[in-house]
């Protein structure tokens, strides 16, 4: 309520100013009246400067009225506003939509005149922008900040944050690369047709080569099949992702209306944080990839394994799905171990590593479970299908053609028990490996170098 009281004190002297300018041209007038050659007598006398006080005074108390019609209400209509927005804050401070409480009936000022008026009322209009722009621009990179600090998974971040900046710019569609082993992969797109196909687009590879954000305008009357969007795009944006100077991948954007300065200015930013982010996630993935795999073998380890095969276990379960289990073990390896040493132990462990993950399908799974004991995870098969994974494993190990030091042929076979859901009673995933651990110790006692299972 400050402001009311301040305009209401440089009226009230602006008053006492006009009465007091009045008086004073009143008291002058009479003197300066001879000079314009009015006779003396006719001026100089108490009855003529008693009028020309009040005369004086009249005036100053027209002008005084005059200003308080004409600008009084400009000013006050800027007080009410600065005391709208002082109620509008003090509300809605820490809401992120407070800007769009400050509607323009509630905060700007009509700017109804060229005059200094209007340019006051212009320069408040243009304050208030600016604040409501600033305010607006923080929030917006508040929740991108809240986004990519969300998650450390890669693939759930950059959804995440691409779903958020095609809404908060002009785009209408987006994916975003990953760089990988010297390439791009894709992590997440939003309205882009066949998007892997960017990560050899010449626009993309071209941007990525100069390291820095590139602008592709487009006519209306062109057509662009190699932008791969499902709408005619009127400008598109690649920008590298950067940190500490090196590559973390690329943003493609596209819009059909354009990107506007606050849009450029918005995604510079956001590029910054991105960066960081996507470094931090790929370094998680590192992270995560050491400790799930197994250091000799680079398949997975026990822990991770057995984890792996729990939800495995769980899904077969939820969805009655068949699921197989598969246990090897290579025959006589403490042979081998004993006679050409623990180095060629692990030679043969890493060959047999290789040679089965690379005949088993992506969505399988192979775990280093002890020792020279591997374990087979087989979603959607039933104990058939897994028998025959098994037995085709069996014969690819033991064709494998490993020679020892001195280049004589070394034989190595391997003897596999597997076991399946629904076909094998169990309640839980630690009961599944057993039956196949059984099966396994079976195959063993009949003469190895085969595959059984639970019956």
């Amino acid at each position: 309520m400050n402001m009311p009281r301040l305009t209401r004190s440089i009226f009230a002297d602006l008053l006492i100013y006009m009465l007091c300018f009045g008086l004073l041209m009143g008291l002058v007038f009479p003197l300066v009246m001879p000079i314009l050659g009015v006779a003396s007598d006719s001026v100089q006398n108490l009855t003529f400067f008693f009028a020309s006080i009040v005369a004086g005074m009249m005036m100053g108390l027209i002008n005084f009225f005059w200003v308080n019609v004409t600008v009084r209400p400009h000013l006050r209509l800027l007080a009410d506003r600065m005391q709208g927005i002082e109620s509008v804050l003090k509300h809605t401070i820490k809401q992120e939509s407070w800007s769009t409480a400050c509607s323009n009936r509630t905060c700007f000022i009509e700017e109804s005149s060229e005059d200094e008026i209007g340019a006051s009322a212009q320069s408040f209009n243009a304050l208030l922008r600016a604040l409501v722009k600033s305010h607006d621009m923080e929030v917006t990179l508040k929740a991108l900040s809240n986004t990519l600090s969300s998650s450390l998974e890669l693939s759930e971040m950059g959804e995440a944050a691409l779903r958020m900046m095609v809404a908060r710019t002009n785009s209408s569609a987006g994916c975003l690369f990953i760089e990988d082993k010297g390439g791009l992969a894709l992590v997440a797109n939003l309205g882009i047709k066949d998007a892997h196909l960017l990560a050899k687009d010449p626009f993309v590879l071209y941007s990525v080569d100069i390291g820095r954000k590139d602008t592709v305008s487009l006519p209306e009357d062109v057509e662009v099949n190699a932008l791969l969007t499902s709408f005619r795009p009127k400008e598109m944006l690649v920008i590298p992702i950067l940190y500490k100077e090196q590559l973390q991948g690329v943003l493609v954007l596209a819009s059909a209306d354009g990107y506007s300065e606050d849009d450029h200015v918005l995604l510079n930013l956001f590029g910054q944080g991105l960066g960081l982010a996507m470094s931090n996630a790929q370094t998680h993935d590192r992270l995560q990839d050491l400790a799930s795999m197994d250091p000799l073998t680079e398949i997975y380890n026990r822990r991770f394994g057995l984890n792996r095969l729990r939800e495995e276990f769980q899904r077969a379960q939820r969805g009655q799905l068949p699921l197989a289990v598969a246990m090897i073990d290579l025959d006589h390896f403490k042979t081998i171990n004993d006679k050409f040493g623990h180095l060629m132990g692990d030679r043969v462990l890493i060959e047999v590593s290789k040679l089965v993950r690379n005949a088993l399908r992506d969505e399988d799974i192979l775990v280093r479970y002890g020792g020279e004991e591997l374990l087979m995870v087989l979603p959607g098969a039933d104990l058939k299908m897994g028998v025959s994974i098994a037995d085709r494993i069996r014969h690819l190990i033991a064709a494998l053609e490993l020679k020892d030091d001195n280049g004589n042929p070394l034989p190595i076979t391997a003897s596999i028990g597997v076991s399946a859901i629904p076909r094998a009673f169990t309640e839980n995933e630690l009961q599944l490996i057993k039956a196949a651990d059984d099966a396994l110790y079976q195959a063993k006692a009949a003469g190895r170098n085969r595959v059984l299972s639970t019956r």
